[in-house]
């Protein structure tokens, strides 16, 4: 049985702007500033595929956090699409997680933001994470920066296909990134976690 294929709306988990190749990790919003409905599959569509109404929900994600006692929190939902009797999935499986999720990463985007706002008022990175009382070692916060440097390229990329990067007196192309995703996701109290959720996309790659 072959499923039928609808555009993409606002009311999807999954929004239409800006996706290109499917990702394995797929957002929705949980997070301060973004306003999208949380795991609402019946009329989501696969990511994969684009069928609607084969998804099933079969496990949750959690990972650790260092803010919380137990030491772990719920980060999302493994999503299977459905090829199962007649039902006309793909039968792949995919990651839907929380827009302030950063997959793979400890950190959430919120944290991530206010450290680099923090890096946008001057700050040096390690005066930056004592200021902010990170819960990590300096050497992740480091390897964290390292990260954010690999990705600037497909960060950029995207960013300009929403706007042009705004004026900047900054020289590091990471502080002007920072710049650029603050003007693109004005709206937003976490722009990182709005760019995941707009473009569908890790913000860490």
């Amino acid at each position: 049985m072959k499923c039928r294929a609808k555009k993409l709306d606002g009311a999807s988990v999954f929004p239409a702007s800006s996706v290109d190749v499917p990702s394995a990790f797929s957002f929705c919003a949980r997070c301060a500033g973004v306003e999208e409905p949380t795991f609402s599959l019946k009329q989501s569509p696969c990511p994969h595929c684009g069928c609607f109404g084969n998804l099933n929900r079969h496990s949750r994600s959690v990972g650790n956090d260092p803010l919380r006692a137990s030491g772990q929190s719920f980060r999302g939902q493994r999503v299977f699409c459905s090829n199962r009797g007649r039902r006309g999935g793909c039968g792949r499986t995919f990651s839907l997680v929380l827009a302030d999720v950063l997959p793979r990463h400890t950190m959430t985007a919120s944290l991530l933001w206010r450290w680099l706002v923090k890096l946008l008022a001057g700050f040096s990175l390690k005066a930056a994470a004592e200021k902010l009382r990170l819960p990590f070692a300096l050497e992740t916060v480091y390897r964290l920066r390292r990260g954010l440097r690999q990705c600037l390229a497909s960060v950029r990329t995207r960013l300009c296909r929403e706007q042009s990067p705004p004026a900047s007196g900054q020289t590091n192309p990471l502080l002007q990134t920072v710049e650029h995703l603050r003007q693109v996701f004005s709206d937003s109290e976490c722009p990182p976690a709005a760019f995941q959720l707009h473009f569908q996309r890790p913000l860490l790659g």
